[in-house]
């Protein structure tokens, strides 16, 4: 029976290649779309490189301080992370960091670079991959020693064919001794991606008073969700200790801490948005389901024109004995299986998109070309996104199975309409 069904299956979609096509089209378009998308997403969110553990680590990006009457938002104060942050106990490592830009003046014109001023727990929560000598480390930072850590695309342009390590390199009029040389870090990698690295001793000019915030962000490296738990509480009392030290009538709140995925989902603009994020999963959720439904819309309406088409047939086979559980049942079946094509198809276009256009797809995702960020296809998500089609694909069927099996042949004989 099932051989016969599957014969009469192909036999239908070819029959009508017009409105197969437009099924398999709506379907493998959604569900490529949707893989694509998630590209995107996930190496935003986990972007692999020093970033690789990030699901052990918790994010503080900013702080602000408010009244009634006026609010100061930015990073968080230094002063703040070397009194407070620092001496805390339940994070495993903390790290911290702000970011500026160094202008180099050479025979091609301006080459733009970026630094990062981190402390020596940097290394320590972020998992860089060294090609030569070490990272910074905390007797050098404790005696403000003029060292630096730069990534492969600097020493291939100040030191190409030769080691850099124990070469002197002039930053901004200061000259610093190379102690590491770090892979070249991936550009979806926001937190870690730099060129340079110096010690944040050796920087000056930020303003340490309680009333103003700083530039600064910090990073806490967890060991597992409870440990991310009681980090977050002695935050919270740090937060509560440093109120009542500033002038009257003013509060301080921070931009975390938060989990990659938390910071995705809220951003780090308004920490006043930081309380829960069921919203934003809703809105997510709901985006794909509307995505989702589209096609099954559109099966909706393919199938019915289908049925006025088929008529004739419906009616013969009725006539013949055809019970009405067994006519749903083969709609019904004809829908899941167009879906299921559907699906791998949208599979195959995402495959052929992603792996065969590889450059296309990075620059026009993270705006960047020539990066080594490292792109695949979330199988898992194509399952979910085949099963939810599927599911879709049975309910959307229903309405025209039942509307098909409700036929009567001695009407549909005579010419009449389904």
């Amino acid at each position: 029976m099932w051989k016969t069904t599957i014969m009469q299956f192909f036999k239908i979609i070819f029959k009508n290649k017009f409105f197969t096509f437009l099924n398999l089209f709506g379907i493998s378009i959604t569900i490529m779309i949707i893989l694509i998308a998630a590209v995107k997403i996930e190496n935003t969110i986990w972007p692999g490189g020093p970033e690789e553990n990030n699901n052990n680590i918790l994010f503080v990006r900013n702080q602000v301080i408010s009244s009634d009457e006026q609010m100061s938002m930015g990073g968080v104060n230094l002063t703040l992370i070397e009194d407070y942050i620092l001496n805390m106990k339940t994070p495993q490592a903390i790290a911290f960091f702000n970011e500026t830009r160094w202008s180099y003046f050479g025979e091609n014109g301006v080459e733009e670079y970026s630094v990062k001023k981190v402390n020596s727990g940097w290394w320590q929560v972020f998992d860089y991959e060294f090609i030569e000598g070490r990272p910074i480390n905390q007797v050098e930072e404790k005696n403000s020693a003029n060292v630096v850590v730069i990534d492969e695309k600097v020493r291939n342009r100040f030191f190409p064919n030769e080691k850099s390590v124990g070469e002197l390199i002039e930053i901004s009029g200061k000259t610093y001794k190379i102690v590491g040389v770090v892979k070249e870090i991936p550009n979806n990698c926001v937190t870690t991606h730099a060129n340079i690295f110096i010690p944040y001793v050796l920087t000056d000019g930020y303003y340490r008073g309680m009333m103003e915030t700083g530039s600064f962000s910090v990073a806490f490296l967890s060991t597992d969700k409870a440990n991310k738990k009681l980090i977050k509480d002695e935050f919270e009392n740090i937060r509560l200790r440093i109120i009542p030290l500033l002038d009257e009538g003013f509060t301080l709140r921070f931009g975390g801490p938060d989990s990659p995925l938390e910071r995705y989902l809220r951003g780090w603009e308004n920490p006043d948005s930081y309380i829960g994020h069921t919203n934003e999963l809703l809105i997510i959720i709901g985006k794909f389901l509307l995505v989702m439904l589209l096609p099954a819309l559109n099966l909706i309406s393919i199938q019915l024109i289908r049925i006025h088409e088929r008529s004739e047939e419906i009616g013969v086979r009725k006539a013949f004995g055809a019970s009405r559980k067994r006519l749903i049942r083969q709609i019904l079946f004809e829908n899941t299986l167009l879906t299921f094509l559907g699906g791998i198809l949208g599979l195959l276009f995402a495959v052929i998109v992603v792996y065969g256009f590889n450059d296309f797809i990075v620059s026009t995702l993270f705006n960047d070309i020539g990066t080594n960020i490292s792109i695949s296809i979330n199988y898992v998500l194509f399952l979910i996104c085949l099963i939810s089609s599927l599911i879709l694909s049975f309910i959307s069927g229903m309405i025209p199975a039942v509307k098909m099996s409700r036929v009567q042949p001695v009407e549909v004989l005579k010419g009449g309409e389904l």
